[in-house]
């Protein structure tokens, strides 16, 4: 097989980004008739249509969204990385992935200071709910923020924090609701629920296991709806939904700003934590140790605020 050409490729993800001849040869800066020459040329290449072309525009076909998706991913991913190279060594482009739940409630709040004291560090968050292969992905992502036990074999990897779980809700519930004066008030009320956690058996956001490990019976731990990430479920509790099992880093902003409420002084601290991962070889460029270090530093610093504070107080049963 003959592979087709690159330029028609990249014709064709733009045009199939815009779903336009015309906007796609104003964007490349060639004619209307050369976009269409060009993905006539690439269809006869790949024996099969990339566009249905109807009266009222172009749409893709089943085969062309397939093939737009993959050259678009393709394309950003070779011109972030162009973009980089292009940086000077000691500052430039930094992608960190991180959960989308984390980004939102913990680590874009702090970017300012981090912006603050290396301007010259760009710094791009590229959220994801999956545990992405770092090693695998080392050319799109630099480091990758995530919660686990470790350890990670052939990665840098260092511990940002430990995690403590407790229960919140909204004040109005609170006040306004039955009572929720001890953990066994909770079986008459509506649990939230997490997918991420839900399914895992272990995990201290998860219900059976955190009434479990408190000693707490009489409650049903399945009951109640999910939602699909720790954002949405905090989100829920804000606005009265129900009473959620969350992390003391993406409660902090809402238990601070009045928007939640931490309920029993009872929590359980599990042994897994948040971890900053990179490849060796990343680890040694500069801007990804800054970033790295810097993550340490406001890691301590929140435990030390919690604390203080008794946002996160040890007050439950600690497991092995």
């Amino acid at each position: 097989m003959v592979a087709p050409p690159l330029a028609a490729l990249r014709t064709f993800d733009v045009a199939a980004r815009h779903l336009s001849f015309t906007k796609a040869a104003a964007e490349l800066h060639i004619t209307q008739g050369a976009v269409s020459q060009q993905i006539k040329q690439l269809e006869a290449n790949l024996g099969f249509a990339l566009f249905h072309r109807g009266a009222r525009g172009l749409t893709l076909t089943d085969k062309g969204e397939a093939l737009a998706e993959t050259a678009h991913s393709v394309f950003r991913r070779l011109f972030d990385k162009v973009e980089e190279l292009q940086q000077p060594e000691e500052g430039g482009i930094l992608t960190v992935s991180a959960s989308p739940s984390l980004a939102v409630k913990w680590l874009i709040p702090r970017l300012g200071r981090f912006n603050m004291l290396y301007p010259e560090i760009d710094v791009r968050i590229r959220p994801s709910g999956q545990r992405i292969d770092v090693e695998a992905e080392a050319g799109t992502i630099d480091m990758a923020i995530r919660f686990g036990q470790g350890p990670f074999p052939g990665l840098d990897a260092k511990a940002i924090m430990h995690e403590t779980v407790f229960a919140v809700c909204s004040p109005e519930l609170l006040t306004k609701g039955l009572p929720l004066r001890r953990p066994r008030d909770l079986e008459n009320h509506t649990l939230l629920h997490s997918e991420s956690t839900r399914l895992e058996v272990n995990s201290m956001a998860n219900w059976e296991v955190w009434l479990g490990i408190l000693g707490v019976a009489g409650v049903d731990p399945a009951q109640g709806p999910s939602f699909p990430n720790s954002y949405m479920l905090i989100q829920a509790a804000i606005h009265g939904q129900g009473v959620a099992l969350t992390w003391a880093t993406l409660a902090d902003d809402d238990l601070r700003a009045g928007r939640l409420v931490r309920l029993f002084d009872r929590s359980v601290e599990g042994s897994m934590a948040y971890f900053v991962l990179s490849t060796k070889a990343a680890a040694r460029k500069p801007k990804v140790a800054a970033f790295r270090d810097w993550l340490v530093e406001e890691g301590k610093s929140f435990a030390r605020d919690t604390a203080r504070d008794g946002v996160a107080a040890k007050d439950g049963v600690a497991p092995s």
